[in-house]
């Protein structure tokens, strides 16, 4: 028995028609107004936050993610900028922009690789910090003022030093993650206050070379809470000079080490002298001390008599609970005449941020 043939009105025909070729033309058209309106947030943000910093950033991106999301790439990506006379260079490669609809403040940056270079002016010293993965957030949703948000796996620092004959890239840390936060400090307008800038960085997995601490060239984590008070142009020597003549300061609220079974934590102010040294002062309040020194008796590091003597030493310190609530000796910390003193113990010359 024969089947009667389908009988399709017109109405359904043309329905079928719209949702097999109408919504995906649809779909396709509302992609390419949605990822051109996200290039348009991309470029303004970008281009805004790096123009308040004058540097340089060529920005030339290919469009992708269709059909499941949108965002924009591009091979390699070098911003510049100059730092006390010298130069800051970032070069990155395999980057991705994208800003979400439901936020439009926010950029997200993801590269797999980032390389940060600074030269002095003499272009004789360089350092050079490497990273195979890098997530930069900006977002400029308070008051206009940008939040910068890094986050990098596997940092290294190298310095290379081209008075020397054959000068090659010298690895002097590595840490297996780095999250930086900068955040402008909203302030009213008034002659009297000064515009503020705060950073937040948190470090893990860290390992010196060398260490200018003996025993701490292994570190597990540490953490850095500081506001840069004052307008701070560090693009020449001349406009730190001012920052530091008009009283601005760096306040370190928190710099805390964690390098089993010590423990360090310090508080404190710094600014430039005139031969622009670090100069300033605070406190380290230090827990695990005793165990320390009774480690480094049983393996024979120090003598039993000297550990006697370190032991009395840190008996007659002050004490003070550290932010974790535990009783730990407190040591003034000094920064003066070029050099950084624990105490009455001069622990390392301190040197200017110019030479």
């Amino acid at each position: 028995m024969k089947k009667p043939p389908l009988n399709i009105s017109g109405k359904k025909r043309l329905a079928l028609i719209l949702v097999f070729f109408g919504l995906p033309i649809i779909y396709c058209i509302g992609w390419l107004i949605l990822s051109q309106w996200s290039f348009h947030h991309i470029n303004k943000i970008f281009i805004e936050t790096v123009s308040q910093h004058r540097i340089s950033a060529p920005l030339k991106l290919s469009r992708s993610g269709f059909p499941f999301s949108i965002s924009w790439h591009t091979e390699k990506l070098k911003v510049a900028t100059s730092l006390l006379d010298g130069e800051l260079s970032l070069q990155l490669s395999d980057i991705a922009f994208g800003v979400s609809l439901l936020d439009p403040t926010t950029l997200k940056i993801s590269a797999e690789r980032a390389t940060l270079k600074s030269t002095n002016q003499q272009k004789e010293i360089s350092w050079l910090f490497q990273s195979n993965a890098l997530k930069f957030t900006v977002n400029r949703a308070v008051f206009g003022k940008p939040r910068l948000l890094f986050e990098l796996e596997t940092v290294e620092l190298l310095k290379q030093d081209k008075t020397t004959p054959n000068p090659s890239w010298g690895k002097h840390a590595v840490t297996s993650k780095m999250v930086i936060t900068l955040k402008k400090t909203f302030q009213p307008d008034s002659p009297t206050q000064k515009s503020a800038m705060d950073i937040s960085v948190d470090l893990k997995g860290i390992r010196l070379n060398p260490s200018p601490f003996d025993y701490f060239d292994d570190i597990k984590n540490a953490h850095l809470d500081m506001n840069i008070v004052g307008f701070l142009d560090a693009s020449n020597v001349g406009s730190v000079v001012a920052w530091r003549d008009d009283g601005g300061t760096i306040e370190i609220k928190k710099l805390k080490v964690d390098t089993p079974p010590i423990s360090l934590e310090m508080s404190g102010t710094l600014s430039l002298d005139q031969e622009l040294k670090p100069i300033g002062a605070g406190t380290v309040l230090v827990y695990g001390a005793e165990k320390f020194v009774l480690e480094k008796i049983g393996v024979g590091d120090i003598s039993r008599t000297e550990g006697l003597m370190i032991q009395l030493a840190i008996s007659l310190l002050p004490t003070r609970m550290n932010s974790d609530g535990k009783l730990s000796i407190q040591v003034p910390l000094t920064a003066q005449k070029g050099k950084l003193q624990l105490g009455p113990f001069i622990i390392t010359e301190l040197f200017s941020i110019v030479g």
